[in-house]
């Protein structure tokens, strides 16, 4: 079912909205691409939200001391731990088999932002 959640104005003010639907604790995410993504809004490693954490590059690197900025890939880090999860895929960055958090579909239509659960 569809779910009205914020308008693109605002989310695109904020960079992210945490909202509840049916219960279920859900981040709106706006990339700097502009495209729109939903993820539960609960890190699994100790519960805390993460629309409190911090939207960022995702990094990798070859060799200790490297940094490589990811341009393509947008996380949103947990506020706890600073565990990431890429905001498209919902897939933590170390272990993207293993852990992640569900993501939801979402529809920008004129300037609403949907949600379906």
């Amino acid at each position: 079912m569809k779910h009205h959640v914020c308008t693109y104005g605002d989310l695109e003010k904020a960079g992210k909205i945490p909202v509840s639907i049916n219960g279920k604790a859900i981040v709106i995410v706006r990339a700097e691409s502009g495209g729109v993504y939903a993820l539960r809004d609960v890190c699994p490693h100790k519960g805390p939200c993460l629309s409190d954490g911090m939207l960022d590059k995702g990094c990798s690197a070859n060799e200790v001391g490297e940094y490589i900025y990811e341009k393509d890939k947008e996380v949103l880090r947990c506020p706890w731990h600073s565990w990431e999860f890429d905001i498209k895929t919902g897939k933590s960055l170390f272990a993207p088999e293993k852990v992640k958090v569900k993501t939801y579909e979402v529809t920008v239509e004129d300037d609403g932002v949907f949600v379906n659960v």
